[in-house]
């Protein structure tokens, strides 16, 4: 598969990623679609075929050109089977109109119908992924792997393992708490990991590296995770105790749905520069601080011309 098509999906991938981590149910549905559309934009060029502006014609032209794409499969898996459900059209058009009304109008969603529309995105690309593998007779998790080199620099890392490590740590507790309980299954199906999601990711080669093989960066980040299920614990239970206190004839089955039914994320960064920069940076900024100031002039003579309206120093009387 060409590298420009491999680029394509990293972009979509990227979208993608956004959508998972996203706070909001707008900002799920608009980078949720416009990673689909990413995808198509990859199919089409993978055809020949120059993706038009339009969105809406290229959602037409690749149900055209691919209209198995979206099909439900099934594959053997050593002496097994896989099976990924399918996409209906109808319901790709659906997203495409909730697309627009989020980056266009007012905007009401659900979380959990938002979640639902993260979910989509990321069966969407699968497919999508798996179709163009097939189509050049290669392994779709060979594509997929390549697509994630080209979107974040590595395919998987001690990170990414640990972080799987905690969730099932978090999902072990949980379910060894409903059994202590008699409420194993229940229990375990309300677990905040679920709902729950972290990732790292970095733009340079060097911080990659430590991403990918650093031990005590992946235990590190790990440690967060779990932090932050038991923030997100917190939060449930004080919005279960709120929506009580708001209708107390409320069922308790009915709130705890309401006190589930959000979403948030927690968003964290690093944007650095060279101190360097940083220093001239903060210089230029008092340079212009001074230039503005009352008597100062933004030519050579502005010092000595903003001079000759000071006071003079000769003493004064008395």
């Amino acid at each position: 598969m060409r590298q420009e098509i491999i680029e394509k999906l990293a972009i979509a991938e990227q979208f993608s990623h956004n959508a998972q981590y996203a706070g909001v149910p707008r900002q799920a549905v608009a980078d949720g679609y416009a990673s689909v559309d990413a995808m198509f934009s990859a199919v089409l060029e993978d055809e020949g075929v120059v993706p038009p502006r339009n969105h809406r014609q290229k959602l037409e032209e690749v149900h055209r050109r691919a209209p198995a794409m979206f099909d439900e499969r099934q594959e053997r898996c050593g002496s097994g089977f896989s099976y990924m459900g399918g996409i209906d059209w109808a319901d790709l058009e659906m997203f495409y109109r909730e697309w627009l009304t989020s980056r266009y109008e007012r905007f009401e969603m659900s979380a959990g119908f938002a979640r639902g529309r993260v979910a989509m995105t990321m069966q969407a690309n699968n497919l999508g992924v798996r179709w163009l593998a097939d189509r050049h007779g290669e392994d779709w998790l060979d594509v997929q792997a390549a697509v994630s080199r080209a979107a974040y620099g590595y395919d998987q890392s001690r990170t990414t393992e640990a972080l799987a490590h905690a969730h099932d740590y978090l999902f072990g507790e949980a379910e060894a708490y409903g059994e202590r309980i008699g409420r194993k299954l229940a229990t375990k199906m309300a677990s905040v990991t679920n709902f729950c999601g972290a990732d790292i990711v970095a733009g340079d080669e060097i911080t990659r590296g430590i991403i990918e093989d650093d031990e005590r960066i992946a235990r590190h980040a790990s440690r967060v995770y779990v932090d932050f299920c038991g923030l997100m614990e917190e939060i449930r239970a004080k919005r279960l105790k709120a929506i009580l206190a708001r209708d107390p004839a409320i069922g308790y089955n009915e709130a705890l749905d309401a006190a589930t039914d959000f979403m948030l994320s927690m968003k964290t960064k690093y944007h650095g520069e060279p101190l360097s920069d940083i220093g001239a940076g903060v210089s230029r900024m008092i340079e212009r601080s001074i230039m503005m100031m009352p008597g100062a002039r933004g030519d050579a003579d502005g010092i000595e011309a903003g001079r000759e309206d000071l006071p003079n120093n000769e003493p004064t009387a008395g």
